[in-house]
């Protein structure tokens, strides 16, 4: 069965009170995709619309092959009639689970619309063969046709969409150390392993001279303590 990308453009919101809300957007066929339509024209050329609603789970239809269907594509051919005359296009409509509807939503309102989506249209009547929209071989390329004449309107069997998620701006690391500033004063520098073996020498170093100069002083003061008493001993002998 044939799969067919298609690529929004425009999207409105359609509440009604008392009724499920519609999503309805216009829809292009997307680059590269192509689907003649028989028995002339491709389906490129003309406009389409989506509409999507809130799916009722109690009215899920199945397709001539038993698969399950969740929508229809629809060609809408000219009008002949001057007062009413418009152009061929085709519709799209598609019934969604309230989940995915409710997400489908939520990216509308947002401002944002669906990066693509594909369907799976036409009636398979057995493993090699489908009615309505197919594989033909035309100048020795294989190309999709849809046989508008006989099949207006096709059912949809599977439906996809591409919805668009924004990603935050992650934050930056810090790669350098920021420059000092007069507001903030710079930290102070780290002193290195052999600049820290170098302080303990020189305090080790300080402590044995202090501990030699006290013992010197100690002495000198035990020198002219008993000089003092030797002096004083003398004079009461006299």
């Amino acid at each position: 069965m044939p799969l067919v990308g298609f690529r929004p453009t425009k999207a409105r919101l359609i509440i009604e009170d008392g009724a499920d809300s519609i999503l309805v957007m216009k829809v292009a066929l997307s680059e590269g995709d192509g689907v003649e339509l028989f028995p002339s024209g491709t389906l490129a050329a003309l406009g389409g619309v989506l509409r999507v609603r809130r799916k009722n789970d109690a009215h899920n239809g199945n397709g001539r092959d038993g698969a399950r269907t969740t929508g229809t594509l629809v060609y809408v051919g000219e009008t002949d009639d001057a007062a009413l005359r418009s152009l061929a296009r085709y519709q799209i409509n598609i019934a969604m689970p309230s989940g995915k509807f409710d997400a489908l939503l939520k990216v509308a309102v947002s401002g944002r619309l669906p990066t693509k989506f594909f369907i799976d249209a036409g009636e398979r009547v057995s493993r090699h063969e489908t009615v309505g929209m197919g594989y033909e071989l035309r100048s020795g390329k294989r190309t999709k046709v849809w046989n508008t004449r006989s099949h207006r309107s096709l059912p949809i069997t599977r439906f996809t969409m591409i919805l668009p998620i924004e990603l935050g701006d992650a934050p930056a690391e810090a790669t350098s150390t920021p420059a000092p500033t007069e507001s903030a004063p710079a930290p102070f520098p780290v002193a290195t392993a052999s600049q820290l073996v170098e302080l303990v020498d020189e305090l080790s170093v300080l402590q044995g001279e202090t501990r030699y100069t006290i013992l010197a002083l100690v002495g000198v003061v035990g020198v002219i303590a008993l000089a003092a008493l030797a002096i004083s001993v003398v004079l009461m002998m006299r």
